[in-house]
Order: structure tokens, then C-alpha cells, then sequence
């Protein structure tokens, strides 16, 4: 959670300021704090522990740990818990930031997950164009994966920051990610 956390407490200090110049009384500001508080900001991890940890952090900060939620964020969103689905949805977010976990030894396996990603197929080059095949990967990378649901969650004309591995988008057999990052 630690780029909730940094977010969030920049965002705070210029809400300061707007308090300042706006001259806000304590009602208004903090009416404004909490819209922040609560609506604004959201994470997902796999790891309770690191949730656990990330709520606190946030309910030291002022609030917003309930929008905190331990889940497999490359699950299929219809599988999330009801209370995860309500404030996390596809298309919504106009800033992600996200580290996600990586390393060769990580790998993602299995067709109920893989399928639902244009990245969990195998790509093919024919007469110099790359296209996605109907062939499922026996794996992927979390890392890859990660880009395509960063991407989903993302509104239109949204921005992501992520944190990936140094050759990942320079590689010459990863292509077919920039391809895709590219078209989408």
C-alpha cells in the first residue's frame, strides 16, 4: 500500500491548501476530506497480510481502509467478493498505480484465468502482421497479465504507473505486449 499511502498524503496536503485559500470552514473541509477519504482511493492485494498492513496505514492517514480489499485482482471480477465488486470496477479509475509481483519463477497457470486475457494466448506473425491465436499459453507472467488488467480498470484517457521488469517491453519475443499495449 505504500503508493496509496504516499498518494493519498500529498493529496491531503493540497487539500490543506485548498482549505487555506478557499477558506473552508471545518464543516466544508471536512466533507471535502472524506469524499477523498472514501471514494477516491482503492487497492487491491492477494496477500491479507499486506492488506491488513495497508488498512492500517491508511486508518493512521485518516480513514479510507475500507477500500482496501484482499483479492486476486487477475481473478475474474464476477468472482471478487460483493463488497470488492461494489467499489472496484472495470473501466472506472482515472489514475492506477501499481507494483505488481514479478520474477521467472512466477507464473500464472491454467485456462479459468488465463482465457479472459488477450495476453494468456499465444501470438503468431504471419506476412509481418502479429496477431492473438486461439491457442492459450501453458503460462504467463503475473507481470503481463498485470498490464491488461491495469489497462481495464483504467477510464479512457487514464493514466498508469507501473512498476515492471527492466526488458520487459524492450525484449524482442515480448512484442506482442507492446502490440497490445499499443492497440489498447
Amino acid at each position: 500500500g505504500g503508493f496509496l499511502v504516499i498518494a493519498l498524503t500529498e493529496v491531503l496536503k493540497k487539500l490543506e491548501t485548498e482549505r487555506y485559500n478557499r477558506k473552508w470552514n471545518d464543516l466544508i473541509f471536512y466533507q471535502e476530506r472524506n469524499k477523498i477519504l472514501h471514494k477516491c482511493f482503492k487497492g487491491i492485494d492477494k496477500d491479507k497480510f499486506l492488506t491488513k498492513v495497508t488498512k492500517a496505514y491508511m486508518a493512521i492517514i485518516g480513514n479510507g481502509k475500507e477500500n482496501i480489499f484482499c483479492e486476486n485482482s487477475l481473478e475474474l471480477p464476477d468472482n471478487w467478493k460483493a463488497k470488492t465488486q461494489m467499489s472496484i470496477n472495470l473501466n472506472n479509475f482515472d489514475v492506477l498505480l501499481t507494483n505488481p509481483p514479478f520474477g521467472s519463477k512466477i507464473k500464472i497457470k491454467g485456462d479459468r484465468i488465463l482465457s479472459q486475457y488477450h495476453l494468456g494466448y499465444k501470438w503468431s506473425t504471419k506476412e509481418g502482421i502479429m496477431k492473438k491465436t486461439d491457442f492459450l499459453r501453458n503460462n504467463q507472467t503475473p507481470q503481463t497479465l498485470f498490464i491488461e488488467r491495469c489497462l481495464q480498470l483504467l477510464r479512457e484517457n487514464g493514466k498508469m504507473a507501473i512498476v515492471l521488469p527492466e526488458g520487459l517491453l524492450g525484449n524482442p519475443t515480448q512484442e506482442y505486449i507492446r502490440k497490445f499495449i499499443f492497440e489498447n
